[in-house]
């Protein structure tokens, strides 16, 4: 039992933002990454900035000996990795749609004020 406690203190102290820091701060420096305003670390669509993440999270995750994926937790639950991979094509693809949509409802709302039955008449459904 003595084990799985020790081992829990260790992940607790590595987990620590301070310790994380003394580890991370070297190694921003080695990759030459640079906070431009988007975060301490910022992962776009850019294969470049991918790379570098990815083998940032990599020597990280040596350096403490934890997983990638734990590692890579602490650092967003922390604001110090900012990953917008996810969010960018979805805000374009809505935007697009929104675009596309916008003048068609417009024109559709138009058309439609004096034709057919007004909606809040009740219909029999049977």
């Amino acid at each position: 039992m003595g084990d799985a406690s020790e081992e829990k203190v260790v992940q607790l102290q590595w987990m620590a933002a301070e310790t994380l820091a003394d580890h991370l701060v070297p190694l921003l420096k080695h990759h030459d990454v640079k906070c431009r305003g988007h975060g301490l670390i910022y992962i776009d669509h850019q294969h470049c900035n991918i790379s570098t993440v990815h083998q940032l999270l990599v020597d990280l995750s040596i350096s403490l000996g934890a997983p990638i994926s734990l590692v890579r937790s602490r650092l967003v639950e922390l604001g110090w990795l900012n990953d917008v991979r996810s969010s960018l094509p979805i805000q374009n693809n809505v935007r697009r749609v929104v675009e596309r949509i916008a003048p068609w409802a417009l024109d559709s709302d138009e058309e439609d004020e004096g034709d057919g039955p007004d909606m809040s008449e009740e219909y029999d459904r049977d």
